[in-house]
This record gives structure tokens, sequence and C-alpha cells, in this order.
């Protein structure tokens, strides 16, 4: 697959990167489990803080899933470092994962065309056409997803100090935990070293399905929660060689 020259991702690579592993972690929200369906939509976008993302639709069996990842920082940069370490932010992991096993090549890779789709404006508080940078070359395509069900803080902003702190008050929320190619139910690691047979997806399943992660503060004003502060303060609110398939 060529590189589009539009691509927003363009210069995100994984080279120099801590390798992804495959950990266990420890409508309303959809309970936790794994869900096979097709990617409809995937665009790029930007926060005001300048930090770049990628935001995905699935169908799944008629259900419509949406998150958006954060696959840079404010500086740009898909990345957060540790102990001398450059360790990849997980929503861009999640991303580079997702183009991986629906395509069999890598985010900054994808093809880029310009697409009009309905989007919510909260000015407008309706759903307005509007223009996006959309991965096409993603589109149609299966995956499988680990989603996990967690109970979050309901935060409020801080007039004082302009952010936003936990109210007190929770929600449920859906984030995706782990990408599995749809026919092989591999990971991006499993696809890697090379193993016959995919092994950690039963194992994500028998860990995760119907559990509800808690990561609420359980106080007012508190900012983030355990074990996340690196990446939360992270994201902040010529030609090149194409690159060999994941799949072959």
């Amino acid at each position: 697959m060529n590189q589009s020259n539009n691509n927003p991702f363009g210069g995100l690579k994984s080279e120099g990167l801590e390798a992804a592993r495959d950990v266990l972690g420890g409508g309303g929200a959809m309970d936790s489990g794994l869900y096979t369906g097709t990617i409809k939509l995937a665009y790029a976008g930007k926060s005001s803080g300048g930090a770049h993302s990628m935001t995905v639709v699935v169908d799944l069996e008629g259900r419509e899933y949406r998150e958006t990842l954060y696959v840079t920082n404010k500086q740009g940069q898909n990345y957060y470092e540790k102990a001398g370490k450059k360790n990849p932010l997980p929503g861009f992991t999640t991303a580079n994962d997702l183009a991986l096993l629906s395509t069999g090549v890598p985010l900054n890779e994808q093809e880029i065309e310009e697409r009009v789709v309905k989007l919510y404006d909260f000015d407008a508080k309706a759903e307005v056409p509007t223009k996006v940078q959309a991965v096409v070359s993603m589109h149609g395509k299966p995956i499988t997803l680990g989603i996990l069900k967690q109970i979050v803080d309901k935060n409020v902003k801080n007039e004082a100090t302009n952010t936003y702190v936990p109210s007190g008050e929770t929600r449920e929320e859906n984030i995706i935990d782990k990408v599995f190619h749809a026919e092989t139910g591999k990971t991006v690691s499993e696809f890697t070293l090379k193993v016959e047979n995919a092994e950690f997806q039963g194992k994500w399943g028998a860990k995760n399905k119907g559990v509800t992660r808690d990561r609420s503060t359980g106080k007012a004003g508190k900012v983030g929660a355990p074990g996340q502060k690196a990446a939360n303060d992270a994201i902040g609110g010529g030609q090149k060689q194409a690159s060999k398939s994941l799949f072959g």
C-alpha cells in the first residue's frame, strides 16, 4: 500500500519505541467482552491543545461503537518517556493495532481521503455535515475488539485553574483494551512473533468478560487516576519505503 502524501499520521513510527505487549489489565455501556464487527469509519482529528487523534466507528452486529484515540501528545509525539525509555501512548498502540490487524500495514501508511460525514456539533446541538480526513483503507474491514466497561469520574471544569477535575460523581464508559485479527484471533505481537495459534484472545476473554473495572477516584477535585498519570500528562488534551504487510 502506498503512503498518501496527506496522511496526518505519516510521521508516527513505531520504530525506536518499546514494543507493545499482550498484557491482561486489571443503552448504557456494553458489558466487557470480545466483539467482532466491521470498521465503518476512521478519521483523523486534533484537539484544541494540539494532540492528534483517530476516531473509529465500528458496526458491532447492528450496534455502533465509536471511540476517539489520542495518538500523540500536544507536541506531536506518539510516546512518553519513562525510566529512559520511549513508551508508545496507549491511544497510538490501539490505533496502530487497528490499522495493522484490519489492513496489514501501519497507521502511518494508510490511505487518507477527504470525506464529508455527519458529526455532532456542540454549538448546533445536532449532527451536521463535516469534512474529515478519512482513513479509507480501513473502511469495510472486519476487526475483533476486546472492549472493557469501566467506571470513571464525571469531571467538571474548575474555572479558577481552567482544568477539569472529578466532581465526586461517576459514569460508565467503554474503551478498547485490546485489538485482535478477526479471522485468526491473533494480536499484533502474535503475528510479529510468528505464533502459530492465537492464545491471548482466550486469556483476555476469560479474565475480562462481564467484569466492570472501577477507575474512579472516589473524591471530588482529585485529578487523574492511579497508574495513568504519565499517559494522561503526555496527551494533555521525502518518499518512504513501504513496509511489509503484517500478514505476510
